[in-house]
């Protein structure tokens, strides 16, 4: 699921991204790696106190939201950059 997830987000990510603004675009990204280590720090806190599963738990509403987030977008529904 999580590479997938990585596959498609590029994708649409240099889909809409003019090509002149790829290079910082693709910086933010790789930035934003650095939230990773949050997500673990808050996940191992879930798992603690209320158990593995309900931290599972968690883990997938929050991809279920980026998923409703990119479906409810005018951006899932592109066939070529704009102009």
């Amino acid at each position: 699921g999580p590479i997938l997830w990585v596959i498609s987000t590029t994708t649409l990510r240099q889909t809409v991204t003019p090509a002149a603004l790829l290079g910082r675009v693709s910086a933010i990204n790789i930035m934003s790696y650095g939230a990773r280590p949050i997500g673990a720090l808050l996940g191992t806190l879930v798992a603690m106190s209320w158990g593995p599963g309900i931290s599972l738990a968690v883990a997938a509403a929050g991809f279920f939201v980026q998923l409703c987030v990119i479906a409810a977008s005018p951006a899932a529904r592109l066939v070529q950059q704009p102009a």
